[in-house]
């Protein structure tokens, strides 16, 4: 009897031992499955994720937006429609582009309303940046002293007025800050004047002489993605003359052009090719050499009165220009010197205050145009240096001269660019 519960005893445990063989090759089984499940649930998700990375790389494009950009000048007006996103690599598709004269437009308001009129209603803007010569504060213009005929809005209101969601007006030269941010091509938008490295995250000087003389300057922490434009009209500080003659000279345009101060903005800007070509006629250079002129240009100068006509100023300066630049008047190329001595000087002072080790930029229409004049003679660089005991301070700066005309709608392009940042 003992023997037989002894056996049942034996055959329950070798039962009972059976069992949880087969438990723990089923656990074991069960748990090899969760681990594959796991591993290729991972898997799955990581190539999901691959996948998603991929397209949104190859295929994903951000919305698109139309965008109004214009660059207002004290002459003439650019206008650009685009369809653009916020992405730098997606080059916005210019939808509509109009190049007018500012003068024979009565305000901005029915300029604008002009160009959207003729627009189908899938391409009304949006969105606005335009960049206008005078001083911005709060969306509102303070003053536009190039263009005194023009009513000073407020880009908030001119915004709703033209069903635009958001409307911006920039100083011109914070569009031009926004412009040499961008990847600008050497000797193609720029031409480097001497071989001097730009600092990284230096600061950089704009100078511009156009119908009037623009400036701005930028500022960078390297811990910010971008720079801080600062907006100026140093423009309108008084012009100090080194010389007797230039002190004559200053005197001579303040007479001629009746101001009571003279400004280094009056000095060097489109209004000072024609009291400076009067005045090299009437005294001569700083030698008292006279110059041959071209009579029947000459005799257009002689009783010329019309400084608050910008687009007469202007008419006579691109004669003044052509004329110098392919030495057809001699009293037109020393006219042309002259002012580009000048613009150095000024350039040379602005640098001084700034000291711009991320470049110096000269930028405006009468510098692109005496391209070939500064490029071929060493007078600007000579007097930007001309600082007595500073000029190996000046000497390290690097200088670019700005030869893209459409830099202005270059900014004001950016300028949206990273407004449509923000909304997305």
């Amino acid at each position: 009897m003992k023997d037989f519960f002894l056996s049942e005893t034996n055959e329950k445990q070798h039962n009972k031992l059976k069992n949880n063989r087969k438990n723990s090759k089923k656990q074991s089984f069960i748990s090899k499955i969760k681990s594959i499940l796991l591993i290729s649930t991972l898997i799955v998700v990581i190539m999901l994720i691959i996948l998603i990375l991929i397209y949104l790389y190859f295929f994903y494009t951000p919305p698109f937006y139309n965008v109004l950009i214009g660059d207002i000048g004290g002459t003439n007006i650019r206008l650009k429609l685009l369809r653009m996103t916020k992405d730098i690599k997606i080059e916005p598709l210019v939808l509509k582009s109009e190049y007018k004269s500012t003068f024979h437009h009565e305000s901005l308001e029915i300029l604008l309303k002009d160009f959207i009129s003729k627009l189908d209603s899938k391409s009304k803007p949006e969105y606005a940046v335009l960049g206008i010569p005078g001083p911005v504060e709060n969306n509102q213009l303070l003053t536009l002293p190039n263009i005194p005929h023009w009513k000073l809005e407020n880009g908030d209101v001119l915004g709703q007025k033209l069903g635009i969601k958001k409307f911006i007006f920039l100083n011109d030269f914070v569009c031009n800050g926004y412009s040499i941010q961008t990847n600008l091509k050497e000797n193609e938008d720029y031409i480097k004047l001497n071989d001097v490295i730009a600092k990284k995250d230096g600061p950089k000087l704009m100078i511009g002489p156009g119908t009037g003389l623009g400036m701005g300057f930028l500022l960078k922490n390297k811990k910010d993605k971008y720079y801080i434009i600062g907006s100026s009209e140093g423009g309108g500080q008084d012009f100090v003359g080194k010389t007797e003659f230039l002190m004559k000279l200053k005197e001579f345009i303040r007479d001629e052009v009746g101001l009571g101060n003279v400004s280094i903005g009056k000095m060097c800007s489109g209004r000072a090719l024609i009291p400076i070509y009067k005045f090299l006629n009437l005294y001569g250079d700083e030698n008292h050499r006279k110059f041959k002129r071209d009579e029947e240009l000459g005799s257009r100068i002689d009783y010329f009165k019309s400084y608050k006509h910008v687009h007469r100023v202007g008419e006579i300066n691109m004669e003044i220009t052509r004329k110098g630049l392919n030495g057809e008047c001699e009293l037109c190329r020393q006219t042309l010197l002259l002012f580009t001595e000048i613009f150095g000087e000024i350039a040379g002072d602005l640098a001084l205050f700034t000291l711009p080790t991320g470049g110096v930029y000269l930028m405006g229409g009468l510098a692109r145009i005496l391209t070939p004049l500064i490029l071929n003679n060493t007078i600007f660089m000579n007097h930007f240096k001309n600082k007595d005991r500073f000029w190996f301070i000046l000497q390290k700066l690097p200088i670019y001269l700005v030869q893209n005309q459409d830099i202005g709608l270059v900014g004001a392009t950016e300028a949206a660019r990273r407004i449509l940042e923000k909304i997305d």
